[in-house]
């Protein structure tokens, strides 16, 4: 269907804004393709089909699409941490800066798949830094989080010694102990 749309659109309308809500369709797209075990085909649609429109479109909120250069950026981290790879996820993520984005939402996003990176690889140490920083800007989206969720509870299991207070901390205000 977002195929469908983002097809549409490029026969009635050519503006930034336009190419804004074409990138988002194809967005929703390469998430489709990522949850689905089609890592390759994500990354193609992002490449051949997100980026140009990104660059076309500029970083905007067209439509509240938050759309542009970072999001599509946002998204290959996302389709790399989907597919279970850590590093490539970790080297994309520090490229990414977030700190212009006008979505919170999207800034949580990203914090939270770069703690689900280095939960990958077992730095515990990393995931604890980047929940803290969540717990900060938005609590209740980490409460809600099923991934966040999941992460604390496993930092928990998991953690070593040291970093065990701070941990059941986290547990605690989201009323996982």
């Amino acid at each position: 269907m977002a195929r469908g749309a983002s097809r549409d659109l490029t026969a009635a309308v050519d503006s930034p804004a336009a190419a804004a809500l074409r990138g988002a369709l194809e967005l929703v797209v390469v998430v489709a393709d990522a949850r689905a075990r089609r890592p390759w085909a994500a990354r193609e649609r992002l490449r051949s089909g997100a980026a140009p429109l990104a660059r076309r479109s500029g970083e905007s909120n067209a439509l509240w699409t938050v759309f542009g250069p970072t999001n599509v950026a946002l998204h290959a981290l996302s389709v790399e941490m989907t597919a279970g790879d850590a590093v490539e996820g970790l080297r994309l993520a520090d490229k990414i800066d977030v700190s212009a984005l006008p979505s919170r939402e999207r800034q949580f996003t990203f914090g939270l798949e770069v703690a689900r990176c280095y939960d990958l690889r077992r730095d515990d140490a990393a995931v604890l830094v980047h929940l803290l920083e969540l717990e900060q800007l938005a609590p209740e989206d980490l409460e809600r989080s099923p991934l966040g969720r999941q992460l604390v509870v496993d930092l928990v299991r998991r953690v070593r010694p040291t970093y065990r207070r701070q941990a059941a901390g986290i547990a605690e205000r989201l009323h996982l102990l």
